[in-house]
């Protein structure tokens, strides 16, 4: 357990205070998880070992390790130094890059550990990595830890679940349950990393956690609840004692608030800045709507990049997703047609239905704003936003059920 802790973070504009608390939980005999809390870098994670005879507590220990190092090295210092001096797309790119390169590192150091010693063969670890730098936050995920957003009006799941219940919720099967992980840390010589960005101000607290926290929270509106209890210490305790209830397994949570700003920058390349934001207003959802009523509907919105032929996914985090394209190309193969930046992707998730037709592919790289249907609705909690939101949607899903093909296209 570690004390509540206020600190200026290098390259990070605002304050922040943060704290951590864990418990081993009743059915395991040692602690396997592992946190990272390194404020000189700015950089924060937790890992959830797996494995017999102690090998999973070995793997997430190497992993936080190896982020440590990674980040810390004059190759990721510098990518990080750019991005701060001129907040533009290939700089960003270059930040998710060098934290691709850490999870592949300490993927590697694993399996090679794995070879050495016997004892740890088909040990692994989830890693979640928070980035913070400028008025941003860079994270990275693999495995079913899990990182989130808690904002005024929304408890954002920024990761996805790589585990069998996230992979047969997104295939659609009927008699998904929760399973092994599917991918983490050391299970196979290739490591699947999945990057968000995020813009964060005042009053944001961010959530890093084994799923010995979230696995055992009752629903997401008791998880917001407990996390913005009292302050970053208050919040990582009532998360790990909740759990502590269950008792079934390691929990760790990590808690990041943030604090006052002290540094304002002139330039707005970077983020959801104007030009993000004019695209966004394109948007069905948004077109002709206030600014400010725009910001308070974006807020639910977490900027993704998806590269050239990916699919795009129904459903993510457990729920169903809808998308606002900010640049990029999306086609929809059978049907021959393609959109770009302001195009609203599967509308219907917003209202909680499952969509049908083909699933449309990122004709070349593209970014998009991601809104899961659980945030939508938390966002519409403010009445008069809702009526514009809503007004805005039926709308455009009642324009879409005129079509001829009758496909979730925007």
């Amino acid at each position: 357990m570690l004390e509540q802790v206020a600190a200026i973070l290098p390259r990070f504009d605002f304050r922040v205070e943060f704290a951590v608390a864990s418990d081993v939980g009743s059915r395991r005999k040692h602690y396997e998880d592992a946190y990272l809390l390194a404020p000189e870098l700015a950089v924060f994670a937790v890992a959830d070992g797996m494995g017999g005879h102690r090998a999973g507590e070995v793997a997430a220990s190497i992993a936080i390790d190896e982020v440590r190092r990674s980040l810390s090295g004059r190759q990721a210092q510098r990518v990080m130094e750019s991005y701060v001096t001129k907040a533009d797309l290939p700089s960003r790119r270059e930040v998710f890059a060098c934290l691709r390169r850490a999870f592949e590192r300490c993927n590697e150091r694993v399996r090679e550990d794995a070879e050495k010693n016997p004892e740890h063969e088909g040990m692994g670890t989830t890693l979640d990595v928070v980035w913070l730098a400028r008025d941003s936050a860079f994270v990275a995920h693999a495995g079913d830890g899990r990182v989130y957003l808690a904002r005024s009006r929304a408890m954002l799941q920024l990761t996805q679940d790589h585990n069998s219940l996230a992979s047969s919720r997104l295939s659609g099967s009927a008699n998904a349950y929760r399973s092994g992980v599917t991918n983490a840390i050391g299970l196979a010589d290739g490591i699947g990393v999945d990057t968000l960005f995020v813009d964060v101000t005042r009053g944001d607290r961010l959530l890093v956690c084994s799923d010995g926290v979230h696995g055992q929270v009752g629903s997401e509106a008791e998880l917001s609840e407990l996390v913005r209890t009292g302050g970053p210490l208050d919040g990582a305790q009532s998360l790990v004692a909740r759990a502590a209830e269950q008792g079934r397994d390691n929990a760790t949570a990590v808690v990041l608030d943030i604090g006052e700003r002290f540094v304002r920058r002139n330039d707005r390349d970077r983020g959801l800045g104007a030009a993000d934001l004019e695209r966004a207003r394109q948007s069905p959802l948004l077109v002709d709507l206030p600014e400010s009523f725009a910001l308070s509907a974006l807020a639910a919105a977490v900027e993704v990049e998806l590269p050239q032929g990916e699919t795009i996914p129904r459903v993510l985090a457990n729920d169903l997703v809808a998308y606002i394209v900010l640049d990029g190309v999306i086609r929809y193969p059978t049907l021959g047609r393609s959109v770009g930046a302001g195009a609203l992707i599967f509308p219907e998730a917003l209202v909680g239905v499952a969509g049908q037709g083909e699933q449309p592919v990122a004709e070349q790289t593209a970014r998009l704003l991601r809104v899961r249907a659980d945030d939508f609705s938390e966002i519409c909690s403010d009445a008069r936003l809702a009526a514009e939101l809503y007004r805005r949607l039926a709308t455009h899903i009642a324009r879409l059920a005129q079509r001829p093909d009758r496909r979730s296209q925007p």
